[in-house]
């Protein structure tokens, strides 16, 4: 249920006051120039003051052109009236229609004001009436040209309940002006339908970049502790008969993490905006290192790269890296024991990418649960490319990942 003495006891309601007030000050700069016409053109008394109306309004709107006055206006009405209008950035330009709704709001603004100044004199003689009455009456006053006696005593206590009325009355006209000035300002300083567009476009960017970075840092990292858990596995298992196998999972396992942390300092440093931040240059070629460490570590690795991978344009190449590498890392982290067979094809019209790993039994499928099957198809699409991921077709125990990606576009 509506409580209708809530906007007389919060105070928000009454932000009507200075901002009316703010609105009525602004006319004051124009007024000398606007009495220029009422006094040079010329007519009688009521044309004149049309004549000044006229110019004041005027001279309000061209204030309300320039650029600054916008974010100006968006600042006093986040202070004053308690609105959430967001500023447009630091140095963008600022288009002429919306020059234009800033002038409108200014003008809306200052005629505001003086409609509340007005008003609210007007409804305050009805309180006036009560002061007269508790000053001891007796004295008549002018009320819209009649003569009012108001009695001292009970004979003029009639005054009093016409005073509460224009209190309250008073009351909901400040918050009614209040929000009319919170809508004028949301209307006409809000962010317009194409600003509204190019902040969602920057929104989306931004998670886009997000999206991103989860991926660089699931893939990287996640290849990286999968092949180290590998390796420690084994080393843990020959420590005591092959220290010379030992040593060189160890090694392995350091040079993984040295890779891991580039990536891991790349993305830190765009989580940071750190401008010196640079992209590790993972390139297709690398990928036999990736298949290398795995093989350090105990995995038997089928890894063949056929065509002219050196001649990729760079983000295929980095893209194509980190498919590979987490389709890698699926297949050592849920295969069955057994060979890995890795594909890698530079075609005239295409980037080819097989991953085949055994399956425990050809009825079930391994759970390739979280983020690493849905991250590589999102890249994939990314570069218009297709994925297709399941149990081989032919009847073997086999899981297959094969991923064609058109070169036409990335040339």
């Amino acid at each position: 249920m509506v409580n209708p003495l809530k906007p007389l006891v919060r105070i928000g309601s009454y932000r009507s006051v200075p901002f009316g007030l703010l609105g009525m000050a602004i006319t004051a700069i124009p007024f000398p120039i606007a009495l220029i016409p009422a006094v040079l053109l010329p007519g009688d008394t009521t044309a004149k003051m049309v004549y000044g109306m006229l110019a004041m309004g005027l001279l309000v709107g061209l204030a309300g052109l320039p650029g600054p006055m916008r974010r100006v206006g968006i600042w006093f009405s986040n202070q004053m009236l308690g609105t959430r209008i967001a500023a447009p950035p630091p140095h963008a330009k600022v288009a002429w229609a919306e020059r234009w709704r800033s002038a409108g709001w200014l003008l809306v603004h200052t005629v505001l004001g003086w409609v509340l100044f007005g008003l609210g004199c007007f409804l305050f003689l009805g309180f006036v009436l009560t002061l007269v009455w508790a000053g001891g009456g007796g004295s008549p006053i002018a009320i819209f040209g009649e003569q009012v006696t108001i009695e001292p005593g009970v004979a003029g206590a009639w005054t009093l309940p016409i005073g509460l009325f224009t209190l309250i009355v008073i009351a909901y006209v400040l918050a009614g002006f209040t929000k009319l000035f919170q809508y004028s300002a949301v209307s006409l300083l809000g962010p317009s339908a194409a600003e509204r567009v190019a902040a969602a476009e920057v929104r989306a960017n931004h998670f886009e970049q997000r999206n991103r970075l989860a991926r660089e840092l699931h893939d990287s990292i996640g290849h990286t502790l999968t092949t180290s858990t590998i390796q420690a596995a084994a080393a843990a298992e020959l420590v005591d008969s092959e220290p010379q196998l030992v040593r060189r999972a160890l090694g392995t396992i350091e040079e993984s993490s040295r890779a891991a942390l580039e990536d891991l300092d790349h993305v830190l440093g765009l989580l940071r905006e750190d401008k010196s931040s640079r992209e590790p240059e993972r390139r297709l070629i690398e990928v036999a290192t990736l298949a290398e460490r795995a093989r350090s570590g105990g995995a038997v690795i089928d890894y063949e790269l056929t065509g002219p991978a050196a001649e990729l344009p760079a983000t295929l190449s980095r893209e194509a890296y980190r498919i590979v590498q987490e389709g890698l890392t699926n297949a050592l982290r849920h295969a069955h024991p057994g060979p890995v067979t890795v594909r890698v094809a530079v075609l005239a019209d295409a980037l080819r990418i097989e991953i085949v790993n055994p399956l425990r039994e050809l009825a079930v499928t391994p759970d390739r649960g979280g983020n690493g099957l849905p991250g590589l198809t999102e890249r994939v699409e990314a570069l218009r490319g297709e994925l297709v991921a399941g149990p081989a077709v032919d009847g073997e125990p086999l899981w297959r990942l094969v991923t064609t990606i058109p070169l036409r576009s990335h040339s």
